[in-house]
């Protein structure tokens, strides 16, 4: 049986076509802290080493999932069921899509959906500045606040800007260097970064084996 927050994360996934005619069904929030406790639980992930960790970052005091060696269970940190889940590095951000038959998006995907398909789009919301009504950005909450907290994209996207970023697919590339390939794109902004990566064409590269406390993870599927 799927528990309700992986349930409710596939099932109200929307419908985006891409301007190419492809469609996609994308997530409408990052994914909750329970969801991916959910989908580690199911798999029976086992604990992480206490000297490393494959994909969840539990060296970090902070991290909202840990492993109860007497339940043989992940769970979240009190009262975090709701907030989007960090501390994942890529591929455990990838692994965990793939267990829901989804995958991250590209960062052209993640553009196309985040500005309804508007390249001159600035925001998620519209041209309008960012505020601290808009988003949780530059550390005026502190942290991560619940997905949904703040106002919807009109297609039904939360928290595509500010919250946490979000891994995408992409290696990241600085047009006149070589590729970083130990480097993966982060869109989107987050809860600690100023207003500047908040707009959409903001992008930044990421080592893609760290779990840190500012990603997240959108999953979209193939429609």
């Amino acid at each position: 049986m799927m528990d309700d927050a992986l349930q409710r994360c596939i099932e109200e996934a929307v419908s985006f076509r891409l301007r190419d005619g492809r469609r996609l069904r994308v997530a409408r929030t990052l994914l909750t802290c329970a969801a991916a406790a959910s989908v580690l639980n199911r798999q029976r992930v086992p604990a992480e080493s206490d000297s490393a960790y494959r994909h969840v970052n539990v060296h970090n005091p902070r991290c909202p999932l840990r492993f109860d060696p007497d339940t043989g269970l992940w769970r979240c940190a009190p009262d975090l069921d709701e907030h989007p889940v960090w501390g994942i590095n890529w591929a455990g951000a990838l692994w965990i899509c793939q267990q829901l038959g989804a995958r991250l998006p590209l960062a052209h995907e993640w553009e196309a959906f985040a500005s309804n398909n508007d390249p001159l789009r600035p925001y998620p919301w519209g041209d309008a500045a960012p505020n601290h009504l808009l988003a949780n950005y530059d550390e005026y909450i502190g942290g991560t606040s619940p997905v949904g907290s703040f106002p919807a994209s009109e297609l039904g996207f939360y928290d595509l800007a500010g919250n946490l970023s979000e891994w995408c697919h992409d290696h990241h590339q600085i047009p006149g260097v070589q590729g970083l390939p130990c480097e993966r794109v982060v869109k989107g902004g987050a809860w600690s970064k100023g207003a500047d990566q908040l707009r959409i064409t903001a992008t930044r590269g990421k080592w893609q084996r760290l779990g840190t406390t500012t990603i997240g993870i959108r999953p979209v599927w193939d429609d």
